[in-house]
C-alpha cells in the first residue's frame, strides 16, 4: 500500500481547478455552468461510485464529493490524462504520471511540489481504488481510515471530517464535503439521508446531524473565485521572440491565468519544449488586478496552429533604446518591408500599417518624432518613427534612404570605465541636431584617467559605418562628451 500524503486541494492546484465552490451562488453565469458540469458528473459516475462504495462499506455521497472536489467535477488535467479522480499518489500497476502540485505542510503553510500520481484504465478503477484506499488504510496502520467506515462512521458528516487530517491536510477538507454533498443533495442521491449503520447509532446520528445542522447554519460557504478581467491587444502573429533562459520557472495555460473557470496549466516538458525555442505571439493580455503582460504563442508559423498563454518573464524580448529625432527621412522604393505601429519584436507587439513602397511612391520625405536601437541575436536594428499627418509608424533604418543625421541618438544610462585604448583617441563636445560630432579633446585635456569611471546617458549610432558612441559625464564636472566604443570598458 503506497502512503497517501493528500493534500485536499491537489488537483484544484495541479489543474487550476480554482472554481470548486462556484455553485454556491447562482447569481453568476459561470456559476450555474458549473453547477450544470456538476450535476453531468454525478449523473454519469453514480453507478461507478455507487459499486465502489458497496463494495468497501463506504458513503457514496463522500466518495462522490472527494471526486468532484478532487477532480474539479472531471475537468482536472490529472482526471482527463490519468483517469485520477482523487489525486492519490504513486503508481497503479506501474502506471504514473508527473505533475507539479501545491499542498500544506506540517505547519498550514502551502508549498509547490512535483509528484507522481496513479494512472487508471478507467474511472472505476480509480474509484474502487480510492475505496480500497479507505478501507485497507497504511501499510503502517491498516486501520487508517477507518474513522470513514460506515460502521464507525454515524453520518456522512462523520465519516467526511475523519478524512481531515490523514486522506487531506487541508485543515477544512472535511467541511468542504459536506458543503459539497449538501450542496448537490448527494446523500439523497445514494439514498443516505437519515440511515445508520445501527438501531443504538440512530441516536448518534440525529445528535451528530442537528448539530450539523446548527453549525452549517452559521457558516459561510466559501466565495467563488474573482476572476481577472483582461485586455487584449491583437499583433500580426509575425513577432518571434525566443524563450527566457528562466521559461522553465513558469507554467504555460490555455487562457491567461485567473481568467477563466476553464483554466488548464502544462509544463514546458508536456509540450515537449526541452530547450529555448522561439515562439510566435500574436496577442498581448493585460489583466486589471496585475502589471504583467501575458502574450498568446504558438510554436509554428502556421496561424492555426495549437496556442497557449505565458506571463512575460517566460520570453526574452529584444532591448530596445529609444530616444527624440528631428529631420525627414526618405523611404526606399525598393523595399518589401512595412511600417508597423510598434517595433517588431518588442514587448508591445507590432502590427503592420503600410507597406514601405506604398509610401515611398509619393516621393517626398517624412517627419520622424523618435529613433530606436533593438538588440538581436543578429546584431543593432536601428529604427525610425514617422510622424507625418497621417502617415504614423515605424520603419527599419534598412528600409531607409536618406537619413534624419548621420547619427541616430538613443537614451541610455549605464556605468563604464576610460579604457587604455583611450589616450589615442578623442572626446567630442556634442552632437548637434543632425547628429554631426563636433569640437574635439584628448584625453589629458579634459582632466581624465584610464580606469576612471564615468556615467553614460545617450548612445549614437553612426549611419555610415554603423559604429556605436557613447556620451559620458565626467567626475565632479558637469561636462559632457562622445567617445567611440573603443574608449570605454
Amino acid at each position: 500500500m503506497n502512503k497517501i500524503i493528500k493534500h485536499g486541494l491537489t488537483a484544484l492546484l495541479v489543474t487550476g481547478m480554482g472554481v470548486l465552490f462556484t455553485a454556491f451562488s447562482a447569481q453568476s453565469t459561470y456559476q450555474q455552468a458549473y453547477a450544470s458540469t456538476a450535476s453531468s458528473f454525478i449523473s454519469k459516475y453514480k453507478s461507478d461510485v455507487t459499486k465502489a462504495s458497496t463494495k468497501y462499506n463506504l458513503y457514496g455521497s463522500v466518495m462522490m464529493a472527494q471526486a468532484g472536489l478532487e477532480s474539479g467535477w472531471g475537468q482536472s488535467q490529472l482526471t482527463t490524462e490519468a483517469n485520477n479522480f482523487f489525486g492519490i499518489k504513486g503508481a497503479y500497476n506501474g502506471a504514473s504520471v508527473s505533475m507539479p502540485t501545491t499542498e500544506y505542510n506540517s505547519n498550514g503553510q502551502m508549498i509547490n511540489t512535483t509528484a507522481n500520481f496513479k494512472k487508471y484504465p478507467s474511472a472505476y478503477a480509480s474509484f474502487a481504488d480510492n475505496g480500497s484506499t479507505l478501507r485497507n488504510g497504511t501499510s503502517w496502520n491498516s486501520k487508517y481510515y477507518s474513522g470513514s467506515w460506515k460502521e464507525n462512521a454515524a453520518t456522512y458528516e462523520d465519516a467526511a471530517n475523519a478524512l481531515t487530517g490523514k486522506y487531506a491536510t487541508a485543515p477544512n477538507y472535511g467541511q468542504s464535503l459536506i458543503t459539497v454533498i449538501q450542496t448537490y443533495n448527494l446523500d439523497q442521491v445514494f439514498g443516505e439521508t437519515g440511515s445508520s449503520t445501527s438501531s443504538s447509532a440512530t441516536s448518534a446520528s440525529s445528535s451528530s446531524a442537528s448539530s450539523a445542522t446548527s453549525s452549517s447554519a452559521t457558516a459561510q460557504a466559501p466565495a467563488a473565485p474573482k476572476l481577472a478581467k483582461v485586455k487584449y491587444y491583437k499583433a500580426s502573429g509575425k513577432d518571434l521572440v525566443p524563450l527566457s533562459s528562466k521559461y522553465k520557472k513558469y507554467y504555460v495555460y490555455n487562457h491567461v491565468k485567473g481568467s477563466t473557470t476553464s483554466q488548464k496549466r502544462y509544463t514546458w516538458s508536456q509540450l515537449g519544449v526541452k530547450s529555448r525555442v522561439q515562439v510566435y505571439l500574436d496577442m498581448r493580455g493585460v489583466k486589471s488586478n496585475s502589471s504583467t503582460n501575458w502574450y498568446r504563442l504558438r510554436f509554428y508559423s502556421n496561424s492555426k496552429a495549437k496556442k497557449f498563454w505565458v506571463s512575460a518573464p517566460a520570453l526574452s524580448f529584444a532591448t530596445t533604446y529609444t530616444g527624440t529625432a528631428s529631420g525627414a527621412l526618405t523611404p526606399s522604393k525598393s523595399s518589401s518591408g512595412y511600417i508597423y505601429n510598434h517595433i517588431v519584436g518588442s514587448s508591445y507587439l507590432s502590427k503592420p500599417v503600410k507597406k514601405v513602397k506604398t509610401i515611398a511612391a509619393a516621393n517626398k520625405g517624412y517627419n520622424v518624432n523618435k529613433t530606436a536601437l533593438q538588440k538581436t541575436s543578429k546584431g543593432l536594428v536601428l529604427w525610425y518613427r514617422i510622424a507625418d499627418g497621417k502617415t504614423k509608424g515605424w520603419i527599419k533604418g534598412s528600409d531607409v534612404v536618406s537619413y534624419p543625421g548621420s547619427v541616430a541618438v538613443v537614451n541610455h544610462k549605464e556605468t563604464k570605465s576610460i579604457s587604455k585604448n583611450a589616450s589615442s583617441t578623442y572626446l567630442y563636445d556634442h552632437a548637434n541636431a543632425t547628429g554631426n560630432l563636433q569640437k574635439h579633446y584628448k584625453l589629458n585635456q579634459v582632466d581624465l584617467q584610464i580606469g576612471t569611471k564615468v556615467s553614460i546617458d545617450k548612445i549614437g549610432y553612426k549611419i555610415n559605418d554603423h559604429s556605436l558612441w557613447y556620451r559620458i559625464s565626467t567626475p565632479n564636472s558637469s561636462s559632457k562628451y562622445w567617445v567611440s566604443g573603443s574608449f570605454l570598458s
